[in-house]
């Protein structure tokens, strides 16, 4: 394909590599414009298994990726020496898998998976190779093929025949379409011929080689003729189903199995590889009758996991409790283990409560709206939240009552109370709540133990009641943070290092422990335990995102498992249908261009890094998101030519160009954390933003982008960034009060005329006169124009969500001035309820 250079990088006094790719490779100024926004793409792909890239472009007419000088060799020049050891097999193996879930948890997809492709350090660490000619799994436009290159990565048209012989998957040879999953099919291909030391596919031609690939079944043994364990043909076998829709549907649920067994430490020569001469391929499994066949897969499975007990834990069983379209909440357990209490919303209606029992396939509604289960005592008696109003990340804030597990009415007790748990005597209560900027706990409830300018989450009084564990967060509703504990005198313990995402939290039944469902970067949630005495293990890890909600007294544990989309939705000037302009899961649309052509959004998720990324899209939808780099965006320049992102770690506010251009950063002068919100002065040459400088609240600052020390606008605690058209206001509120016009130079808020309660401003209009307000809470959502002289409404749009269904928290609404484009986003959490026995 090229030729690979070391270079030295002068800027950075680095070594780093230079692939020079063919010329003819990339003939067109389109298809050359299209290769430099899917390396862009890949140069988004942070992950410790996937070669780093650092810059592409062209040097005549030759494209060329900078990416990081690796020491060690290929796959293919170790495979050549022979099989790899059993345990060496499943951690490259574990690598390459994480790598690809990385990889395609942001729509970016291989095609080309191959030992030439996956390189091996010489300190033991898996690299995936050439994700910058990869191609996007959204189809990109006009390609045509290379009939001299036995490699393809650049045509997505059916009728086309991409990847190498051997290693494509069966859709790839019928020159289909190739999303995912094919990546994981010619995973399973490398996976079989690092455990066997010989090809799946490999035949005489590569005619031949493509048949085998679409009517054969690999032969199940090593090149020494022991057939491999069943528990690797297993994965290997579900990896190369002939059929899409039968294979592994996610890279992340691979990596689930491999990753079970790999701390299986099962012994190689015992288990691993069988001894007997029995077959074990598919032909003899299919003519097993049907019954004989079951009680044999069960038989296998528990004698599996019956022997991992005694190393690591036995196999956890999962009962599933609810079954309906929404979003579970909380849940907990009585008492005595025998009930289940949880709250809910189906179909995008509002909360409620419901009793279950484990065994039970039905729920009973105990018919109290918008309320939320926060605990149960040991006298049977529930904390519960009502009237709550979503925060962000499963956490509200409500009304605090109390009520029997035998029903009744609910006696309130505290308002703007965020979590609860009771304390073992089932009489006192521990809380969080906001007061004065500050997130409180306490225990009991007015004797303050900690307290935070971030949040609280996951609150649980330990079976002693002389601990509180907790998940503390520096941004609001950021849900990165750390475990910690602390006692009744108020000292407080960090057990672990801030996690990228943190949900869930429940003490082990001995109380010595504090289990909790986390993620590292690039990874999915796993559920890890906490030892009061210090450390850190892996109980379980997880096939999707999920929370962990309680745990019994007897070891039982209820999850939720989680499924995040967002749905972007656009209309650009001049057109009458919408267009769906969703991308990458957990996204948050940020502004739109002045003159409604683009709009800015930023990836959450967890696979998106500490400090996330920020994306730029046409909203015609032409062509796919460009990754501007890393950060949360806020907004456009006035001349959109930057866009303006935040950075968590460490804090920083940047100017990322929206063309040719570098980075800039705003000079922080005394100001220690940036809170959500950020926008520019009409002007250009100024900014406004939420922050806190050590020891204050949350406030809106002022500051010119070529630096010098921020100015504080509005008093602590009142945050907002909508600046007028004329530079002269800033919509802004505090925790109890709604939205006033704060004058930027100082000076009384003026109360916004004909501004309801529920209304939420959303921008301005052209010129300062009026304003576009919506409830954007409430389906289908209405937006009105606002006159700031009159207080008259006027209606200008109505927006509604095909499904609604999951949908959590406001929907994300920008608009141009004149209202003729706009696009808004909806974020959608759908989850469902299990009982998970034997974990330990």
């Amino acid at each position: 394909m090229g030729q690979v250079y070391r270079a030295a990088d002068t800027a950075l006094a680095r070594e780093v590599a230079i692939k020079v790719l063919r010329p003819d490779l990339v003939r067109a100024k389109d298809r050359l414009k299209r290769f430099e926004q899917e390396a862009k793409a890949a140069g988004s792909l942070n992950h410790p298994n996937i070669l780093a890239i650092y810059d592409v472009g062209t040097h005549g007419d030759a494209p060329y990726v900078v990416s990081e000088l690796l020491d060690g060799e290929t796959l293919r020049e170790r495979l050549r020496i022979g099989m790899l050891p059993v345990r060496k097999s499943v951690d490259y193996a574990v690598q390459i898998a994480r790598g690809l879930a990385a990889a395609h948890a942001k729509g970016i997809v291989h095609r080309d998976v191959k030992p030439e492709n996956l390189f091996l350090t010489n300190d033991g660490q898996m690299k995936i190779l050439d994700f910058g000619i990869a191609k996007l799994t959204n189809p990109l436009g006009e390609f045509g093929s290379d009939p001299e290159s036995d490699t393809m990565h650049l045509d997505t048209h059916p009728g086309v025949v991409l990847g190498t012989a051997g290693y494509m998957a069966p859709e790839q040879v019928r020159g289909e379409v190739a999303d995912h999953r094919a990546d994981i099919f010619s995973f399973g291909v490398v996976f079989y011929e690092m455990l066997s030391g010989k090809r799946a596919f490999e035949r005489e031609s590569p005619v031949e080689t493509m048949s085998a690939i679409l009517k054969e079944e690999p032969d199940l043994t090593s090149e020494t003729g022991r057939p491999l364990a069943p528990v690797f043909g297993r994965i290997v076998q579900h990896c190369l189903e002939k059929k899409r829709d039968d294979r592994f549907q996610s890279t992340r649920d691979l990596v689930f199995d491999l990753e079970t067994v790999a701390a299986s430490n099962i012994s190689e020569t015992s288990s691993l590889l069988l001894k007997s001469p029995a077959l074990a391929t598919r032909k003899l499994v299919r003519r097993i009758p049907w019954p004989l066949l079951a009680l044999g897969v069960i038989a296998l499975a528990a004698g599996f996991f019956w022997g991992r007990r005694t190393t690591t834990t036995q196999l956890a069983t999962y009962h599933q409790l609810t079954f309906r379209r929404g979003t579970v909440w909380s849940a907990r357990f009585a008492a005595d283990g025998s009930a289940i209490i949880y709250s809910a919303s189906w179909n995008g209606g509002q909360s409620d409560l419901y009793a279950t029992q484990k065994d039970s396939l039905e729920s009973r509604a105990l018919g109290l709206k918008n309320a939320e289960v926060l605990g149960i005592s040991s006298q049977g008696e529930m904390a519960l939240l009502l009237n709550r109003i979503y925060l962000g990340h499963f956490m509200s804030r409500g009304t605090l009552a109390r009520m029997p597990l035998t029903g009744g009415t609910p006696r309130e007790v505290l308002e703007d109370v965020q979590t609860a748990d009771w304390g073992p005597d089932g009489q006192n209560l521990a809380i969080v709540r906001y007061v004065e900027g500050r997130n409180r706990l306490e225990f009991p409830v007015g004797k303050v133990l900690y307290e935070t300018a971030g949040w609280i989450s996951h609150l649980r009084v330990s079976p002693k009641g002389d601990q509180i564990a907790f998940l503390d967060h520096q941004l609001q509703w950021d849900d990165r943070g750390w475990v910690k504990v602390v006692d009744l005198s108020g000292k407080v313990q960090r057990l672990t290092e801030e996690w990228s995402g943190a949900e869930g939290l429940a003490w082990s039944p001995k109380g010595d422990e504090i289990w909790f469902t986390a993620a590292r970067e690039g990874e999915p949630f796993t559920l890890y335990a906490a030892p009061i005495t210090g450390g850190l293990r892996v109980v379980q890890r997880l096939p999707n995102d999920s929370v962990l909600h309680d745990i019994s007294r007897d070891g039982k544990l209820l999850f939720s498992i989680v499924q995040f989309s967002s749905d972007v939705i656009g209309l650009p000037a001049g057109e009458a249908k919408e267009r769906d302009l969703s991308w990458l899961d957990n996204v948050r649309v940020r502004d739109i261009s002045g003159d409604g052509q683009s709009f800015t959004f930023s990836h959450f998720g967890a696979s998106s890094g500490t400090n996330y990324s920020v994306y730029l899209r046409k909203l015609d939808g032409s062509s796919p998101p460009l990754k501007l780099g890393d950060g949360a965006a806020w907004a456009f320049s006035p001349d959109g030519k930057w866009v303006l992102a935040i950075l968590s770690t460490p804090p920083q506010i940047v100017l990322l160009p929206t063309g040719a251009g570098e980075l800039k950063s705003i000079d922080r002068d005394g100001i220690d954390v940036y809170g959500l919100g950020a926008n520019w002065f009409p002007d250009g040459k100024q900014l406004i933003f939420n922050g806190r400088e050590q020891g204050h609240a949350m406030r809106v600052y002022r500051q010119d982008i070529a630096g010098g020390k921020p100015l504080p606008v509005t008093p602590e605690g009142v945050t907002g960034k909508l600046i007028s058209p004329d530079g002269l206001f800033v919509v802004a509120s505090s925790e109890h009060t709604k939205q006033q016009l704060y004058p930027i130079d100082g000076g009384a808020p003026q109360t916004i005329n004909g501004l309801n309660d529920d209304d939420e401003v959303i921008r301005w209009g052209a010129t300062a006169d009026s304003i576009y307000v919506a409830r954007t809470s409430e389906l289908p959502v209405r937006i009105q124009r606002l006159d700031l002289k009159t207080g008259h409404k006027e209606p200008v749009k109505e927006l509604l969500p095909s499904d609604p269904a999951g949908i959590l928290g406001p929907i994300q609404i920008f608009m141009t001035p004149d209202a003729r484009s706009y696009v808004y986003g909806v974020n959608r959490t759908l989850s469902s309820l299990f009982l998970v026995e034997s974990l330990k």
